[in-house]
């Protein structure tokens, strides 16, 4: 007899300084892109945006936006094979995306400590370096909900310059 392990539901990260800002729900893909555009025309070098979400969730789709609303006009992949795609046109981003990698891998063995002074950096799968990351970030956590195509995203800050960042937001 095979016995099937059931289902692990996604746990999204945990930092301890994190405080609850706001929720915004989208109810479709435009909703995402007028989202992830509000957010591109604050973003500067420093920033750090830890996106966390479980496959399918849109983490790829809202950095497209970002990047989009940043006036980078550079083309969005999803980094998960390369774990690591620069954008530099108007804005730098460095877009990551950490899926691929084992748990608890160190920072600095991937080497994305030397782009939080100089670019914008956003994270996919943050869970997978949460003890290695800096102390002021924004999280935005992606939540599906019960009805189709609606995504719950709830914003939370670290800091002050995070929690400035996201009062921003519309």
């Amino acid at each position: 007899m095979i016995i099937l392990n059931k289902e692990i539901s996604f746990q999204h990260i945990k930092h301890n300084l994190e405080d609850f800002e706001k929720t915004i729900y989208s109810k479709s893909l435009e909703d995402t892109k007028i989202l992830g555009i509000d957010i591109g025309k604050y973003i500067s070098n420093g920033d750090i945006l830890l996106l966390s979400g479980d496959l399918g969730a849109g983490k790829t789709e809202l950095v497209r936006y970002i990047v989009e609303g940043s006036g980078n006009s550079s083309f969005v992949r999803s980094p998960t094979f390369v774990l690591i795609n620069n954008y530099v046109d108007k804005s730098n981003i460095t877009h990551c995306d950490f899926y691929r990698i084992d748990m608890n891998t160190e920072a600095d063995e991937l080497g994305i400590d030397e782009y939080y002074d100089n670019s914008t950096v956003i994270i996919e799968w943050p869970e997978k370096i949460s003890h290695n990351l800096p102390k002021d970030v924004i999280i935005i956590k992606i939540h599906f909900t019960e009805i189709e195509n609606e995504r719950k995203f709830m914003l939370y800050s670290t800091g002050i310059k995070s929690k400035k960042f996201i009062n921003k937001l519309k």
